[in-house]
């Protein structure tokens, strides 16, 4: 019994820094766009973990998700998110490139 008590909660204490920063995204309106699994208007969150996978890639995407970009994507641009502030979008990013 204390043992599966202990893996339920080692469960859950390993997720929470993942759902915190799902909440986090959709604060800041990211999942109006986005998704984890499927394409909305941007692209899925696992698949631009997929296209980035071991490429020194956070600084610049922080950076994208601030100021906006195009043509990564197709012709659709991502709009500039001001209220995101740098540790935010470090913090976003580093969620979005640790999803399989």
């Amino acid at each position: 019994m204390k043992r599966t008590l202990f893996v339920l909660l080692a469960a859950a204490f390993v997720a929470a820094p993942a759902l915190a920063d799902q909440a986090l995204a959709q604060k800041k309106n990211c999942m109006a766009c986005h998704a984890v699994e499927k394409k909305i208007v941007g692209p899925a969150y696992k698949d631009v973990a997929k296209k980035y996978a071991g490429k020194d890639m956070a600084a610049k995407l922080a950076a994208k998700v601030k100021q906006g970009g195009s043509g990564v994507w197709g012709a659709i641009p991502m709009p500039a998110n001001p209220q995101v502030s740098d540790a935010e979008a470090t913090q976003l990013v580093t969620w979005v490139l640790s999803l399989k």
